[in-house]
């Protein structure tokens, strides 16, 4: 109970520090010419108080699709799966419903996320306990709320409701609950694309607890189906299973949905970028994303040397491999903060100047990202 209790007040620490670099962006950098529809007045009239600059920055850019789609439909935002806006429209009826992009919808966005972070973090600790101390536990959760993209967990995006489903389906693996752990999975592969990267590494899990064939296998058939369900969907209402594929390409031109493109094509493509683009704001977007593929790809590499579990580097090595082979890095720097291994490889690094350094670098960073983020510039 103690430990629980610290974890939320770590939580606490960093939902408050958060506010900073929304108060020094709204005083110091304005908003971005031109893209005003990455927030929600471009689609309602600004009220109190979500119209304070330290509120209303949560639901810009995906933010808005999620709280279109959850009052609206889908209309032209397809590429976004529907468990998340879901949650968001069942949580409104508590603050009266209403039209999206009210009061109730951004409260319930809003609560939605932060209440499934506060419980991934507290899965994230029960999960590592089975393994490791309740320091480095703590250490790595710690690891993770200081990570430079972490404040998407925060916002009215997917990745609190992602990381918590992921651990829950780990977590009830462990204890060998497979079809517990089956069902958090398919919820997982209902809320972001990458959720089906769960099955394999279930997959494993079963055979390297069971040993052998048995009746417990068949649950092992649920994951998939949130995917499934969702491209059933699109098939019934669309025409076309594959258009939430589709519509990645439509978000970003850049990336190629229907073949793979080799990783050395892409870095190589990024060597280009930062080679002629030096200056423009998209430059250092662009430092970043291909950053973050190096730091993730030698976090995983170093979670693997350290032995830690072959079932969560799997769905995290194939959770990467997804958006990697696409022909571009955009948004990686928010993807790889749900692949969990990452801060229990960072928390078991014995140096602990390499740490402090880390901690000090993504601190930096995680406040300055935050204040661009809130002023409509793009980070991931």
């Amino acid at each position: 109970m103690r430990q629980f209790k610290k974890i939320v007040a770590v939580f606490i620490a960093w939902r408050i520090l958060l506010f900073i670099p929304l108060f020094i962006g709204s005083a110091f950098i304005p908003y971005r010419t031109g893209y005003d529809y990455t927030n929600i007045w471009k689609f309602v009239s600004p009220y109190f108080p979500v119209s304070s600059p330290l509120l209303f920055p949560w639901a810009n850019f995906d933010g808005v699709h999620y709280l279109s789609i959850a009052g609206n439909g889908y209309l032209d935002n397809h590429g976004f799966f529907p468990l998340y806006p879901l949650l968001i429209r069942l949580f409104s009826v508590f603050f009266g419903g209403g039209e999206a992009f009210d009061f109730g919808y951004f409260t319930s966005g809003f609560l939605v996320s932060n209440i499934c972070l506060v419980l991934a973090l507290l899965m994230f600790y029960r999960l590592l306990s089975l393994d490791f101390s309740k320091n480095k536990a703590l250490e790595a959760i710690i690891l993770l709320l200081v990570f430079p993209t972490s404040f998407f967990f925060a916002g009215i995006y997917t990745e609190s409701l992602f990381l918590l489903l992921i651990l829950l389906s780990f977590y009830f693996a462990r204890k060998k609950k497979w079809f517990a752990s089956s069902i958090f999975g398919m919820f997982a592969s209902a809320t972001k694309i990458i959720g089906i990267a769960i099955l394999p590494a279930l997959i494993y899990e079963f055979v390297k607890e069971e040993k052998k064939l048995s009746a417990k296998a068949l649950s092992l058939l649920l994951p998939p189906l949130g995917l499934l369900s969702y491209a059933f969907y699109n098939f019934w209402q669309f025409g076309n299973p594959f258009l939430f594929i589709a519509a990645h390409e439509n978000i970003n031109p850049t990336r190629s949905v229907y073949s793979v493109v080799f990783i050395p094509q892409t870095v190589f493509r990024y060597i280009k970028i930062l080679a002629t683009t030096f200056g423009q704001y998209e430059w250092w977007i662009a430092l970043l994303e291909i950053s973050s593929f190096i730091f993730a790809a030698a976090m995983l590499y170093i979670a693997w040397k350290k032995r830690v579990r072959p079932s969560y580097i799997i769905f995290s090595a194939l959770a990467f491999l997804v958006p990697i082979s696409s022909g571009t890095f955009s948004g990686l720097p928010r993807y790889i903060v749900v692949l969990f291994p990452i801060f229990i490889s960072l928390a078991l690094v014995k140096n602990a100047q390499l740490k402090i350094i880390y901690a000090v670098v993504s601190v930096f960073l995680l406040f300055l990202l935050l204040a661009f983020f809130a002023r409509g510039y793009f980070i991931a």
